[in-house]
């Protein structure tokens, strides 16, 4: 397809999966854009497998959540798969796979940090839980969903895995032109050291825009960052 053709050798032993069908991994890491500038060679684009993968890795997560022996509830379970199928959750596993440096772009889409990009990391991992489950049928697409999100699912089962509101209010702030750069600071820590708690709050030209509280440093950037996020959006509609 290119004459920089990535190493997919190297994703198939990372993931834990050879294809029988080479066509549907090439499938998976072919952006809009390059299937665009490419239609004419036939070239297909990985968002119907997107759109597939999605349904899978849904259901591979929610049938292993249902399984656990502590019988959680359906709240606990939405909000733990919720985390775990997350942009920033599929995003930061495609870049440890490497994933970026593997997709196939448009020009202008590669120009503009297309490799680097959230959503694009993020749609190409479900794209290839969609192209894993075509080749190979559910059961092999469980495992590999399950052994490269067990770190994630196993945070988000005992609360150190949240929602990433953080890299969300960066990348919001990256995209507007009124904003600004922004800062986090810790503002307060009170408690004994075995139960701390931390106030972070986010800065925008020095004026707090975002306090949260938390166990840690971490969720209480977090909580500032979500609340910071909700301010930004109501003044930015």
């Amino acid at each position: 397809m290119r004459q920089d053709e990535p190493d997919l050798q190297k994703l198939e032993t990372a993931i834990g999966h050879q294809f029988s069908q080479q066509s549907l991994l090439s499938e998976a890491l072919t952006h809009s854009t390059y299937a665009y500038e490419h239609r004419y060679d036939g070239v297909i684009s990985n968002e119907r497998l997107e759109f597939l993968g999605d349904a899978v890795l849904d259901l591979a997560i929610s049938d292993e959540l249902f399984r656990q022996q502590q019988m959680y509830d359906e709240g606990f379970m939405t909000k733990t798969r919720a985390l775990v199928v997350c942009e920033s959750t599929l995003a930061s596993l495609a870049r440890q796979l490497e994933i970026g440096d593997m997709l196939y772009l448009g020009k202008g889409e590669a120009t503009t940090f297309g490799k680097t990009k959230p959503s694009n990391l993020s749609n190409t991992m479900e794209a290839l839980f969609g192209a894993v489950y075509l080749d190979a049928g559910f059961e092999k697409a469980r495992q590999v969903i399950l052994n490269l999100l067990s770190g994630a699912m196993h945070d988000a089962l005992d609360g150190s895995l949240m929602f990433d509101y953080k890299s969300k209010l960066l990348e919001y702030a990256q995209s507007m032109n009124n904003i600004g750069p922004l800062r986090f600071t810790i503002l307060d820590e009170q408690g004994p050291v075995h139960e701390k708690q931390y106030t972070a709050g986010v800065l925008q030209h020095d004026r707090l825009i975002g306090r949260g509280t938390g166990a840690n440093k971490k969720e209480a950037e977090q909580q500032a960052a979500k609340v910071a996020l909700e301010f930004l959006k109501n003044k930015n509609p």
